[in-house]
């Protein structure tokens, strides 16, 4: 036999049920065939294998050396198959899913994060899925992965929420910026918290108390906001000083509109999360978004986890 085909399969199929049965009696009632018929399709494959599988008689049934051999091919075989048919459900699944995911905002700019290497990898090996892409706070996409609302988010989580599932991915340094004509430019050494408090800052909201400003006494938070694109609006007004990350700030900076803040001490990271619901069983699609979204970020160093 040069190439295996429908009516090899079957057959091969036969002689495992009745090698696992222990027998050409004990095998009739799973094939459902009577023996004599049996014996027949047995003798068609030791024909077009060329080799004697088992021996029947009086003695018993038993396997031949050629035939324990083959019993142990068939097994691989078929497992093989079985492992085949598993990954074409896979891309079927996959080819046409949708997915919904949702990002914290602007992090395209952060070298670090490698969102766009993985969606561009995941839509080359699945051109059909949909994507549907949103920009939230994170503690907003945190409340639509807890309500079924998206299944994918990244987020710059503060406290981890129950139910959810963070895995690090990436961070960034987030520093205080200014215009150049800012008056707190006029101190020439190290700012500290207590200079800072003469000048309006923009904090990140009540809930949100991540800086190491929040919760210091009379600041003039004369205006607040979790988004970094509104914050850069604020600070080149010209009339606040405000956090933003350096890879962001760098837009203004490069061109002689925007100044780091000397304050080191007052400087601090964020780390960003692929974040998911730990409970719910994802869709294929989704599963294997998450899968190319990791891959591109394993190389970044993983800070101590996210605790609860």
């Amino acid at each position: 036999m040069r190439k295996i085909n429908d009516f090899d399969i079957k057959l091969l199929h036969l002689f495992v049920t009745i090698v696992d049965s222990g027998g050409f009696s004990a095998a009739q009632f799973k094939l459902n065939m009577h023996q004599s018929t049996i014996s027949t399709r047995m003798n068609d494959l030791e024909t077009r294998l060329g080799m004697t599988l088992c021996h029947r008689g009086r003695r018993g049934f038993r396997l031949t050396n050629d035939g324990l051999k083959v019993y142990q091919l068939c097994q691989e075989l078929f497992d093989n198959i079985v492992h085949f048919e598993d990954q074409l459900d896979s891309i079927r699944n996959v080819s046409h899913g949708h997915i919904k995911l949702t990002l914290t905002d602007n992090i395209a700019t952060n070298p670090q994060c490698k969102i766009q290497q993985a969606i561009r990898r995941f839509c080359s090996e699945h051109p059909k899925v949909s994507i549907n892409t949103d920009i939230w706070d994170s503690y907003q996409i945190e409340m639509m992965l807890l309500d079924g609302k998206t299944e994918v988010g990244i987020t710059s989580s503060e406290v981890p929420k129950d139910g959810l599932k963070y895995t690090y991915l990436f961070g960034e340094r987030q520093c205080l910026y200014c215009v150049p004509d800012h008056p707190i430019l006029a101190i020439s050494k190290e700012i500290t918290p207590q200079e800072l408090r003469q000048f309006p800052v923009v904090e990140r909201g009540l809930s949100h108390k991540i800086t190491p400003l929040s919760g210091t006494k009379d600041m003039l938070n004369l205006a607040c906001s979790t988004n970094m694109e509104a914050t850069a609006h604020l600070i080149l007004s010209g009339n606040f000083v405000g956090y933003l990350p350096d890879h962001y700030a760098s837009i203004w900076a490069q061109r002689g509109e925007m100044v780091k803040v000397n304050a080191p001490s007052l400087e601090y990271f964020a780390k960003f999360h692929l974040t998911t619901l730990e409970s719910k069983e994802l869709s294929k699609a989704a599963a294997e978004l998450i899968r190319a979204i990791t891959m591109a970020h394993q190389q970044q160093q993983s800070p101590l986890p996210l605790s609860k």
